[in-house]
């Protein structure tokens, strides 16, 4: 039977998350970076989920935080980045036996930031490779070690829900990002298309991708929001948006926002238990003020041929003298997105900029009538570790079509993207909301995301790891 909130389950962790009736702190205590690489010890064994770690130097450059003075809500806070972002002095190998092994002369812009805020950068997360997939080999799911973490941020997902940082980065341009946060029953925000620079993040298709937390909490991906916002004349997808404001705007609840749920495909689409669960989470908001209103959302089941079309052209781009150069080095399943890309047509290509240019102009008009969408994020638990196909909606579809089949139209859209916790399934795995704002709405979607986690349990449980 599907927990609910009235009945949460046992693996509770008061450090991971804000208590449930709000009392706390918006930031609220977080592990110190010495905490971090115990736990790291501890659990990295079972879940496999960091390519390095940066042991002295995290410490060191934790010293220097504290000596200096600097304060704020990222102060102290240990950080790991998935290792698609460049860290001065460590390679960036993107999850590939073809990447070059040359150490980075400079910080990401990222993680320049995150310095800049206080953070210590405690170590680098697994990615799928060069962030083409939702598998994160060898990374496992805490929840359940069987499992995949999703991906391709798998590394960054695993490393929160396991208790050995508050907060992981990673990237998104299908749900890279969410679908980790939620098979793994962590907080996951991919923002507004071009909020945050990439600058310094190896790409998977410079038109879709997106760099984001993911968080023991909405407050601390609020606070990590705010650090990384701002246009970057580097980045060619950077966008001038006012300020986010995320942290100030945490507490604003629902009241008076109108939230769309849609009557097509999603819930349907979803696992029954799964479903059930996120209604659940949509009458939380209701009582706290929210209106409900029925939405049609535009053709969000070809979102996902579009994507990948968009993706594999402009990932075979990046990567054409690479591959072929080191085709043999690649794994299978990248080889065969990148063959795609370089054996699409322009016709295909233009087919679906084209689908992309009508979704944004169908999704401006439902956002006129609704704050906000709230659907699952994923329709079904995570499949096992050397699955190639699950069954979503009863029908057969590969691993990456399954997982990131409720996540891909905010990559299209360019919109703000919050997953949250909201339950567990039948078998005891993490059960995630996902909250869909207009772009440029981000501290809106957090504040959302935010009330919810106010009023529930779902963010404090942790896996049945040993004790945090």
């Amino acid at each position: 039977m599907t927990l609910t909130p009235e009945h949460p389950a046992e693996h509770a962790d008061g450090d991971r998350r804000a208590t449930a009736d709000g009392t706390s702190d918006p930031i609220p205590a977080t592990r110190s970076v010495d905490d971090a690489l115990a736990r790291y010890a501890e659990v990295e064994p079972e879940i496999r989920a960091f390519v390095e770690i940066f042991g002295s130097e995290a410490r060191a450059d934790a010293a220097s935080v504290h000596s200096g003075g600097i304060a704020g809500p990222l102060a102290g806070v240990p950080v790991a980045v998935q290792d698609l972002y460049d860290v001065a002095g460590h390679a960036t190998l993107n999850g590939s036996r073809a990447a070059d092994h040359t150490p980075a002369v400079s910080d990401c812009t990222v993680v320049r930031k995150l310095r800049d805020a206080g953070a210590v950068i405690v170590g680098k997360t697994v990615t799928h490779e060069y962030a083409f997939g939702a598998m994160s080999p060898p990374t496992r799911n805490p929840w359940n070690l069987d499992r995949v973490p999703a991906g391709s941020s798998g590394g960054s997902g695993a490393a929160v829900a396991a208790g050995v940082v508050p907060v992981a980065m990673g990237t998104d341009t299908g749900g890279s990002i969410r679908m980790p946060a939620a098979v793994c029953g962590v907080v996951g925000f991919k923002p507004s298309y071009g909020l945050i620079s990439r600058t310094g993040i190896t790409p998977c298709s410079s038109t879709l991708d997106h760099a984001g937390p993911l968080a023991a909490n909405v407050s601390l991906a609020a606070a990590v929001v705010d650090a990384l916002a701002g246009v970057d004349p580097a980045d060619p997808g950077s966008r001038s948006f006012p300020a986010p404001d995320a942290v100030a705007s945490l507490d604003r609840g629902v009241d008076g926002l109108t939230l769309g749920v849609p009557e097509n495909f999603f819930f349907e689409t979803a696992d029954t238990d799964i479903a059930e669960a996120v209604h659940a989470a949509a009458r939380e908001l209701e009582a706290a003020g929210a209106q409900l209103v029925p939405v049609t959302f535009p053709t969000p089941q070809e979102c996902s041929d579009a994507v990948v079309a968009i993706a594999a052209a402009e990932a075979a781009l990046y990567h054409r003298d690479r591959f072929a150069a080191r085709r043999d080095l690649f794994e299978p399943d990248v080889a065969a997105a990148l063959d795609l890309g370089l054996g699409l047509s322009a016709v295909d290509l233009v087919e679906a900029l084209d689908f992309r240019s009508a979704l944004m102009r169908a999704g401006s008009e439902m956002f006129a009538g609704v704050d906000a969408v709230i659907t699952p994020t994923i329709g079904t638990e995570p499949p096992p570790l050397e699955a190639t196909s699950m069954m979503l909606g009863g029908r057969e579809v590969s691993t990456l079509s399954g997982l990131n089949a409720f996540t891909v139209q905010a990559n299209l859209l360019g919109a703000p993207g919050l997953a949250v916790p909201a339950g567990l399934n039948a078998n005891g795995m993490p059960v995630s909301m996902h909250i869909m704002t207009a772009p440029g709405h981000d501290a809106l979607a957090l504040a959302i995301g935010r009330a919810y986690e106010r009023r529930t349990d779902w963010g404090r449980l942790a896996p049945p790891l040993a004790a945090h």
